[in-house]
């Protein structure tokens, strides 16, 4: 451990006066390779690595071992690098949108305009623990995207559809005879339903089919309505 110095060659200190020491290189640096490789060379061939403030006194063979450091060292970064991409947690960049590719397909869960590592690592994280398969998981995913609770019509339900009544007798229908608002009509098929939602916050209208897509039950057949 070594004391830091200036450009003056005088001790550099802290603001409370202590000496500033230098707690050595920094790993995987270009010279901490250099000063690895060096270590390995057989004594006496070389002369001995500079002390602080002294001339080296093989600068050919200094430079030649940082060159091979600068390889080494970029190797080095890369592999620091790798080891964060290995983890959900820590990915960033290209390598989160491939791991979002591998859970989901190409076009499952892709990255929003301009939407931040961050953000986007939250909302893979959480899709891959999402309720589906319910009409609670599909409402919950659209209005997660929409900002807005969505309405979803499923033809074999009554309390969607209600029942056929007519204006003379609204009650026969709850309400929802011929020529009023709001009918729906209905069907014992099945196999499919009716979401009717707005945009809202969001910007990509895909993001709300491909929420819709991931959170209904598979062979079931949507319809998505979305107003501005």
């Amino acid at each position: 451990m070594a004391l830091l110095k200036g450009i003056d060659n005088a001790s550099l200190q802290a603001t409370d006066g202590k000496v500033l020491l230098d707690t050595g290189l920094v790993s995987g640096s270009v010279e901490d390779f250099a000063f690895r490789l060096r270590r390995l060379l057989p004594t006496g061939w070389f002369p001995a690595p500079p002390d602080d403030g002294a001339t080296e006194a093989a600068p050919v063979l200094a430079a030649i071992l940082l060159g091979f450091g600068s390889i080494l060292s970029g190797a080095w970064t890369l592999l620091v690098q790798c080891q964060s991409q290995m983890r959900l947690a820590t990915m960033s960049g290209a390598f989160l949108d491939m791991a979002a590719q591998d859970y989901f397909g190409a076009s499952g869960l892709p990255r929003f305009v301009n939407e931040s590592d961050l953000r986007y690592r939250r909302r893979v994280a959480q899709s891959l623990v999402a309720q589906c398969n319910t009409r609670a998981a599909v409402e919950a995913a659209v209005q997660k995207i929409s900002g807005s609770q969505p309405i979803i019509i499923e033809p074999t339900n009554a309390a969607d559809c209600h029942a056929l009544g007519a204006v003379a007798a609204p009650s026969m229908g709850g309400g929802y005879g011929y020529g009023t608002s709001g009918l729906r009509y209905g069907s014992l098929q099945g196999g499919q339903f009716f979401v009717e939602t707005v945009s809202g916050r969001n910007s990509d209208n895909n993001a709300i089919f491909q929420a819709v897509a991931q959170s209904a039950a598979m062979g079931v057949a949507a319809w998505v309505r979305i107003e501005d």
